[in-house]
């Protein structure tokens, strides 16, 4: 039998059929419904019910006072203190306000005398200033007007507090801990000597306030209340175990018997180690996981319930479910976890607005207008301009609800051509804004740019456009027009969540749109968009969907708090972890943790024992139970990763005592069907080479053909070359602000390029001016949107200015060296023999730069990185060309000396400026392929080492490089070598794919 059966069958026993003038006070609104349930099943004729109140209502009820919401206490209270400090400011004010308004909370709920209260944080504050602590040879520091409002303000809080009690009690208002010290006050004429109250009982408490326990007190010494106590011998007879606390508090105090009847209340239960127990404790990796746990878990349960019966059971046969967030933030993973067909559930606790597809959308629009894009000009100037940064604004652009508009709206880019003449078909109009912010490398953007980006469209132009710092009714109106334009996506959606938290929104708009005016009308107030976006984020975390429903559903999802004076049969617990259960130890407060002590407010210690209470309490008659928590940190640093110590004690304390009647396991948790261990065909990150990947590689090397980066990256780590040249996996294309190592890089190619090809292979002459210009032309064309003004860009730009600059004079010295090829792709085919038959393979690659000096032909390739180049011929050269992925650029250089070699054997020379028609003639040259490295301008050309032979013959040298690539184009087909990833971590540092290996 659960506590509110028996405490239903009690109290009716006690008063008959007629309870109409009984009061049955309960800790949850929860509670009273179950309660009213279990009451009302006890007789099969009609009679007249108790009044059963909640807590909270019954003191709000009593006090003869109304509460008053949240906004306008807020604004009460700061009208007091421009009263009493007329400079004080509202950014900085709503900062603090609901931390001061917690704490009178807490005051009045445990009746701490306010002057002594704050005599003792004013002397505090004093002695803090005093800086007793300070060496005497110190310099003190000085008092600035900062520091003094500072002291000032706990100087005011007394008066503040008294002044706020002043104005809600003319207006009939009050705030929760205000109405519990106005009852308390007051009890004897409100509640002990008003004839409506005859017969209390208060049911199922644990730790009450001060308030609470004086109003009991009177109460049951004028006979006229009664206590009904919740409690297991477990945590009652064990003072070291937190959970029995208060109780035993309590019954030291003789609140377990009953003056009126004269009997013990103590009601205390052997539940905890008397019972069959069966407790699972599951650990998983992160938090959304343990909802997928959860509703599994149910569903087997309903499963194995329907099997043993046949039948779907009724509300009256089915065990007592329910799901307990320890983190209320999991509420809606765990609706979307469960079973379709689980449709008689209750959920016992509100969503907050914070947890919506909404809110995201909100914040992302106050994180895009506080965007202000500032540098510094050459001249020392500096600027502030108001754009909006590229992140925010894709953000907003991939948002559920902007996405489903688009769908709706059917919006679309015509299409049309790009600057390089390439037709693009027509597509959805957002995505081709996202699209072309980064095609584009747009990092900021002004209004004007993304109306003109998104065709006027209407919600655009609302998305997209600034608000004044000092007018948050501009932003309140934009959430009218948002709200207005997204009508239709909430219409089509069907979502009953998000439509309840739409009208939450709007209602919360028109309060604070109301109270707003209020203040401006009066010319006291001056809030800014900074502060009122505090002040709205603050509302919109306390607002949240209060859900209805059928209160003995089989299955009940609610929060710790909701689960007092209810019993289950089957408990599933979630975040177990310590720092959520209990929780870290922080408290949110203006009173010292000393005060607090000394004047008996409640801290983290009082919490814990709380909690325990509440935890303990729920597994008293519960006999399946699982306790489910996460395996690492959160987000948040709230949980450690580690099971909570409430685990610890059931497995070390409860267990060892139950005699055998509790069986605790840690069963393990696989995601995915049976038989998914391993994926076919990758194993271990090896890819076996089937015949279709042997197909894939055979038209990739005989069309495109094997480049010197295609063998680098088959040799550092085979993997990488599968994942890059077979399956084509490519990083997605994004925006970097700042620029990177491979952007340098290309930018300087493409400036070396223009030299070479319209000026050098021309003979046009170069001086300073000119690489300037086209540093300049190169960076607007390649780099747009980027911000070369400021950071490292600028940096990096002046870097590449005089890296050029350096580079134009060493080429200045070297007279007689003619230019004869840029951006030049040689190449030439191979025979390799391959499963019986002949294998025609293309060799290319794309070279830099071709230059005549000296009477030799220097092939270049241009690098902006560090060059390592051995000094002479290797030992192991063919090895290194094979196996070592360290000689990448030694192997680069071998191919590209080849190719040139096998073109002027085969040509008679090299083609000029990619004309084959045009051929330099380069008989009986030597080759040399080598870098010009912009690390080292002044060293020059670095050649390459790679020889065969002393000879250095080139017919010998073709042949000896056409046997080493043989081999190696029959290792890339050898079915016994799997792709796999390389053994040599360092070459995974900067790897496109070293996600996908977890490296």
């Amino acid at each position: 039998m659960t506590f509110l059966q028996q405490t239903a069958r009690r109290i009716f026993d006690t008063h008959g059929p007629s309870l109409r003038d009984v009061w049955v006070i309960l800790p949850t609104r929860r509670a009273v419904s179950v309660f009213l349930d279990e009451l009302a099943a006890l007789s099969d004729r009609p009679f007249l019910a108790p009044h059963a109140l909640a807590v909270d209502d019954f003191i709000t009820q009593a006090a003869g006072v109304q509460l008053i919401d949240s906004v306008s206490l807020v604004f009460e209270l700061y009208e007091v203190f421009k009263e009493i400090d007329p400079l004080v400011e509202f950014e900085q004010f709503i900062g603090w306000a609901n931390v001061l308004l917690t704490d009178f909370d807490r005051m009045d709920q445990y009746l701490v005398n306010p002057h002594e209260l704050f005599s003792y944080l004013t002397a505090a504050k004093a002695l803090e200033r005093w800086q007793v602590d300070m060496p005497s040879s110190a310099q003190p520091l000085v008092e600035t007007p900062g520091t003094a409002r500072y002291f000032k303000l706990f100087e005011n809080l007394q008066a503040a507090y008294h002044a706020l009690h002043q104005r809600l009690n003319e207006q009939g208002l009050a705030y929760r801990g205000m109405a519990y010290r106005l009852l308390a006050e007051q009890v004897e004429p409100l509640v002990r000597d008003n004839l409506a109250y005859e017969q209390l009982y208060f049911v199922g408490f644990n730790a009450l306030s001060r308030a609470e326990e004086q109003m009991i007190r009177v109460l049951v010494d004028a006979s006229k209340a009664e206590l009904i106590w919740d409690a297991d011998l477990y945590y009652m007879d064990d003072r070291r175990q937190e959970a029995g606390e208060f109780l035993r508090r309590y019954r030291d105090n003789g609140w377990f018997f009953s003056r009126q009847n004269h009997a013990d209340l103590r009601n205390d239960s052997n539940n905890l180690l008397g019972t069959d127990k069966n407790i699972r404790v599951i650990g998983v990796p992160n938090a959304s996981m343990q909802a997928k746990v959860a509703g599994k878990l149910y569903r087997d349960w309903s499963d194995n319930a329907k099997r043993d019966t046949g039948e779907e059971q009724t509300r009256s046969t089915h065990p007592r479910t329910a799901i307990v967030l320890a983190d209320e933030t999991l509420l809606v993973p765990v609706l979307y976890a469960l079973d379709e067909g689980v449709t008689d559930l209750n959920v016992t606790m509100g969503l907050s607005l914070r947890s919506s597809l909404l809110f995201t959308l909100v914040d992302t629009l106050f994180e895009m207008q506080r965007t202000v894009h500032e540098f510094r000009t050459r001249d020392g100037r500096d600027l502030r301009i108001p754009k909006f940064h590229h992140r925010h604004v894709v953000k907003v652009l991939n948002h559920p609800f902007v996405k489903q508009y688009e769908r709706i709206q059917q919006l679309e880019w015509p299409g049309g051509t790009d600057e390089k003449g390439v037709v693009e078909p027509p597509e959805p109009l957002f995505q081709w804004i996202a699209r072309t912010i980064v095609k584009d490398q747009r990092v900021y953007l002004t209004e004007k740019e993304l109306h003109e980006l998104g065709l006027n469209d209407p919600l655009v132009r609302v998305l997209f456009t600034r608000w004044p710092s000092d007018n948050p009714a501009r932003a309140i109106q934009t959430f009218y027009e948002l709200i207005d334009l997204l009508r239709d996506v909430y219409r089509v959606s069907q979502d009953a969540i998000e439509i309840e938290y739409l009208y939450l929104f709007y209602t919360l708009l028109q309060q604070l749109e109301t109270t707003l005016d209020r203040q401006r009308s009066d010319g006291r107030t001056t809030i800014t968009l900074k502060s009122f976006r505090q002040f709205l984020y603050e509302l919109i975390r306390q607002t949240s969907i209060p859900f209805t429903s059928e209160g003995r559903s089989s299955l009940q999802i609610m929060g710790m708090l909701e689960t007092r004076a209810l019993d289950f049969d089957r408990v599933i617990v979630l975040s177990v972890n310590e720092g959520v259960l209990p929780q870290s130890r922080r408290l949110n407060s203006l009173i010292p943790f000393d005060i607090a002590q000394e004047l008996q407010l409640p801290t983290y210690r009082e919490q814990e024992a709380v909690m325990a209470y509440h935890f303990y309490r729920l597994l008293q008659r519960a006999s399946e139970i699982v306790l489910i928590h996460t395996t690492s940190t959160d987000a948040y640093g709230n949980s450690k990763g580690e099971p909570s110590r409430f685990v610890r004690q059931i497995e070390h304390e409860l267990v060892p005592r139950s005699q055998g009647r509790i069986r605790l396991t840690k069963p393990s948790v696989r995601f995915g069907p049976v038989g998914a261990d391993k994926l076919p065909g990758l194993t271990d990150l090896q890819v076996p080479k089937t015949d279709s990947i042997r197909a894939d590689l055979i038209t990739l090397l005989t069309t495109r053909g094997l480049y010197p980066s295609y063998l680098n990256q088959f040799v550092s780590c085979s993997m990488r070359f599968y994942f890059s040249r077979l399956v084509k996996i490519s990083e997605e294309e994004d925006i970097e602000e700042k620029m990177g190592v491979t952007d340098f890089g290309n930018w300087m190619h493409l400036v070396l390029e223009r030299l070479d090809k319209e000026y050098r292979l021309l003979n046009k002459p170069i001086d300073e001016l000119l690489i300037v210009q086209l540093l300049e032309e190169e960076f607007a064309r390649t780099m747009k949107g980027r911000v070369m003004e400021s950071g490292i860009n600028l940096l990096l730009y002046d870097l590449a200015k005089k890296l050029m600059l350096d580079f134009q004079r060493q080429q200045s010295e070297l007279s007689g060296l003619t230019v004869i090829g840029s951006e030049q792709t040689l190449d030439t085919y191979i025979d390799v023999p391959l499963n019986g038959r002949q294998l025609h393979v293309r060799i290319a690659g794309k070279i830099d730069r071709i230059e005549q000096y000296g009477g030799q032909i220097r092939i270049v390739d241009y690098k902006t990185g560090k060059v390592d180049l051995p000094d002479k011929t290797p030992k192991d050269l063919a090895d290194k060309l094979l196996n070592d992925g360290s000689a990448d650029k030694m192997r680069q250089l071998w191919m590209y000396r080849y190719l040139t070699l096998k073109n002027i054997r085969d040509y008679g020379g090299l083609p000029r400026n990619k004309d084959i028609a045009d051929v330099f003639p380069a008989q009986g040259m030597t080759v040399e392929a080598g870098f010009y490295s912009f690390r080292d301008v002044q060293g020059g050309f670095k050649s390459n080492p790679v020889r065969f032979d002393e000879n250095d013959d080139p017919e010998q040298y073709i042949q000896d490089s056409e046997n080493l690539l043989r081999q190696l184009i029959q290792r890339m087909f050898d079915p016994s070598e799997p792709f796999r990833k390389t053994d040599q971590l360092e070459t995974c540092q900067y790897c496109d794919y070293k996600g996908i290996c977890g490296r």
